[in-house]
């Protein structure tokens, strides 16, 4: 009986060492190498937020992308040779969303895939007591298992324009903050019950603004954003990082709020363009 005890509490220690502090130790030693040269001039030449970001903010980033591209598979689809160049590009952005925040986000994120353009994914509707499968076009989905999928075309014309309105990465890892609670709700993980208490107030009356009125010539938020609240918090998501003038000027309770989560704040470095 103590033997078994033993091999018990044996077994314990050793998830919780791996767990824990090997996550950390080996998160450390991530942290420590240098980001490579040539990863920083893919960024610069190919990612616009990147260019925006002031030095501070550059050098959290360069250390949440190298941890984030050391515990993230990527795959390729339909024949797709993901090359690093498009792993650090795609990580970088993922790594935006957390640079003030912690990689601990991104806990139940274990793989992403690539297609090299718009692909088919399957759909189930209702139908009164019958259930329809169809197939819809798609550049990006995010899953609750753990999973991103981009479109690699889409995703890399808009990371490169520094006039696009649209980031389907940034969409589709503002998904995975959503889900990390279990629920794609809207509302990810927040600090205390005011906080979300706020956060749902000031969302529910921008969701039900856009909802009412969706088409409006000078609404900044895309319309597909009154979908759901779940595909409300990514468009915002898209809009506070591609345009934060704009958002905070119509919504400016909504950037607060998003200002405080992301403990970013893009207006202050979206008008320079660095180099």
């Amino acid at each position: 009986m103590l033997g078994y005890g033993i091999a018990v509490i044996a077994v314990l220690g050793a998830a919780v060492y791996g767990l824990f502090f090997h996550r950390a130790l080996r998160r450390r030693r991530v942290q420590a190498r240098p980001m490579p040269a040539q990863w920083q001039q893919w960024l610069r030449d190919d990612m616009a937020l990147y260019r925006r970001l002031p030095d501070p903010e550059r050098e959290r980033l360069h250390h949440t992308l190298m941890l984030l591209l050391d515990e993230v598979a990527f795959y390729g689809c339909a024949g797709l040779a993901v090359t690093e160049a498009m792993k650090v590009l795609i990580a970088a952005h993922g790594a935006l969303l957390v640079n003030g925040l912690s990689m601990d986000y991104y806990r139940d994120l274990r793989s992403i895939l690539v297609y090299p353009g718009a692909y088919r994914a399957a759909v189930r509707s209702r139908d009164g007591a019958i259930t329809v499968q169809t197939e819809q076009d798609r550049l990006g989905e995010s899953w609750q298992s753990g999973r991103v999928i981009l479109s690699w075309d889409s995703f890399a014309r808009e990371a490169a324009d520094p006039e696009s309105v649209s980031n389907v990465a940034l969409h589709e890892f503002a998904h995975q903050l959503d889900q990390l609670d279990g629920a794609a709700d809207g509302a990810p993980p927040l600090a205390s019950g005011e906080t979300a208490r706020h956060w749902q107030q000031v969302f529910t009356d921008a969701w039900e603004r856009l909802r009412h009125n969706p088409a409006h010539d000078h609404n900044i938020i895309d319309p597909y954003g009154a979908t759901n609240p779940a595909e409300f918090f990514a468009v915002v998501t898209e809009t506070f990082f591609l345009q934060p003038h704009p958002l905070c000027t119509q919504e400016p309770a909504l950037y607060d709020c998003l200002s405080r989560f992301y403990r970013l704040s893009p207006i202050a470095w979206a008008g320079a363009t660095r180099t």
